[in-house]
């Protein structure tokens, strides 16, 4: 009898392990998909948050002038010069990467910058990350 008392007690903490298990890893699968979920928008503190004015191709690169909306605690310039290169990262409204050519005047971007600005109204860089917003969010 006691043997059987002491094989029960083992297999209840078996079990207790193994639909812990199978609890943690769910969790850790629902979290990832979170993630990448997250992934396909801008982050809400960005260098300039705003609107393409400007857009001239030369030679593989894209020069973009950014305007800003208004002046607000998410975004760091008013106004940007951004030089695009192929190899920055450039992501769409699905969240996928996009190429140069799919920059187009009026569209709404968020950028992070590699480089610095004048003053606290215009900045200047070469985008490290841009994402394409939509335009009827606001």
């Amino acid at each position: 009898m006691k043997y059987i008392q002491q094989g029960f007690g083992q297999l209840f903490i078996l079990v207790l392990l193994t639909l812990t298990a199978c609890q943690t890893s769910t969790r850790a699968t629902n979290a990832g998909t979170e993630t990448a979920a997250s992934q396909s928008l801008a982050p809400k503190r960005v260098d300039i948050r705003g609107s393409i004015v400007m857009r001239r191709y030369d030679q593989g690169q894209v020069m973009l002038e950014i305007e800003g909306f208004t002046t607000t605690a998410d975004s760091r310039y008013n106004r940007a010069y951004v030089l695009v290169l192929p190899t920055s990262q450039m992501f769409g409204l699905d969240g996928q990467t996009i190429s140069l050519s799919e920059l187009q005047q009026g569209q709404r971007v968020a950028i992070i910058l590699r480089g610095g600005g004048k003053g606290s109204m215009t900045g200047v860089g070469v985008a490290r990350k841009l994402w394409i917003e939509n335009p009827y969010e606001l």
